[in-house]
């Protein structure tokens, strides 16, 4: 079976028909841009579902259509803006972001709205597919805890020396919205507040080195969590109550090491990510990755690993059956909310091929083998027993498009 949404279905007709076209000028002041992503992919596992994917052919998990409006005040002062609509049912279509940009000098460039998160290389662009080899990103490290956007400020200052390039970036604002753990949307109300963060790039050469370090304080509520520590505070249960508190600050380190020649690079990226809460354990993940290019053609390779921490419950708690019925009920309750948690690790083996036939234009195909070295990786969705390890192949294919 072949799932074909509406939006994927337009997606593929605007490909078919588009003759090569670049951000076009409406008006001396006014700009339009965008890019269209059509992605299929198949899940080789009969009863698991992997980032939206599952045994059934599907073009409706991560295909999208973007616009991006421009306005130029002056050579300083501009306004730009994101729209996406997303086939996908775990994220929402409409506008991405939204800011005010004052470039005073080469040096100093000023940024005002809806901003991109930059925790990662790629986070500025991780919807536009064309300007990366994979079709999707690693998902050990871009999609965990994840918000792709906050409300506030930015500031950037950028130095080119002889040998030596030097990009510093500091940020500070807030986000309301939804929250992606392990590349699924978690149905529940989260706010980040005192969200500030600096990332610092240093080139020279070939070489090119990112190191970020982000800070927040996040407020979750988790409605049937949240009913469960009510009680267990009612009933004096306070370590056990404790444990299931949803709110407190995270920390996120960030690293990266890339090498680019005109045929040939590599790329590590590294992320910590530490909150201050026992129910959201730590996670780190990183990736290895090679590529070869060959005129119109891109081969690649990734290793890729995320691994959570251990969660800590409290024991005070006993373990049904107890004869009660209703301590054994608040028990049974407690510790599902851990053993539903994860906590394991999920590494993946990912060979990829870019073909760009056109100038703003590219085909991408890519197998990935996923394992989990322990179970409850958090990636693999199921209904069943969480206490297996799981494997399978996903298989993808994409067709991206800039504009």
């Amino acid at each position: 079976m072949i799932k074909i949404p509406g939006v994927a279905a337009v997606v593929s007709a605007l490909l078919l028909s588009a003759e090569a076209c670049y951000a076009e000028k409406l008006t001396d002041n006014l700009e339009i841009s965008g890019f269209a992503r059509v992605i299929g992919g198949y899940l080789s596992h009969s009863s698991r579902r992997f980032d939206g994917y599952t045994n059934e052919v599907s073009l409706d998990e991560q295909s999208l259509l973007a616009v991006q409006p421009s306005y130029s005040f002056n050579d300083k002062l501009s306004v730009s803006s994101q729209f996406v609509a997303h086939t996908s049912d775990d994220r929402d279509s409409g506008l991405e972001w939204a800011y005010l940009s004052y470039q005073p000098s080469s040096a100093w460039h000023f940024r005002a709205g809806k901003l991109r998160t930059p925790f990662f290389i790629y986070s500025d662009g991780y919807d536009v597919g064309y300007s990366y080899p994979w079709v999707t990103a690693p998902v050990q490290v871009y999609n965990n805890y994840l918000f792709s956007n906050f409300n506030g400020a930015s500031a950037s200052y950028y130095h080119a020396g002889n040998s030596l390039a030097l990009n510093l970036e500091a940020y500070y604002g807030y986000f309301k919205g939804d929250l992606f753990l392990a590349g699924t949307k978690v149905d529940v109300e989260t706010e980040v507040e005192d969200l500030a963060g600096i990332v610092a790039t240093i080139n020279r050469n070939n070489l090119s080195l990112r190191m970020s370090y982000h800070q927040a304080h996040n407020t979750t509520e988790i409605p049937n969590v949240s009913e469960l520590r009510s009680q267990l505070y009612a009933l004096g249960y306070n370590d056990s109550a404790k444990s299931l508190e949803s709110s407190g600050n995270v920390y996120a380190l960030q690293t990266s090491l890339s090498y680019d020649t005109l045929n040939s690079f590599y790329k590590a990226e590294w992320v910590n990510i530490v909150t201050g809460y026992e129910i959201a354990p730590e996670i780190t993940g990183y990736y290895l990755m090679a590529g070869r290019v060959i005129n119109d053609w891109t081969l690649h390779a990734t290793y890729s690993r995320s691994e959570y921490s251990a969660v800590k419950m409290s024991n005070e708690l006993p373990m049904p059956p107890t004869g009660n019925p209703q301590q054994d009920m608040l028990s049974t309750a407690y510790y599902q909310v851990f053993a539903s948690t994860p906590n394991g690790n999920l590494d993946s083996y990912t060979l990829g091929t870019r073909w760009d036939f056109r100038m703003n234009m590219a085909l991408k195909a890519e197998i990935t083998l996923l394992e989990e070295s322990r179970s409850r990786s958090g990636f693999f969705m199921s209904p069943s027993s969480n206490d297996s390890t799981e494997n399978a192949y996903l298989y993808q294919v994409a067709w991206e498009w800039i504009f």
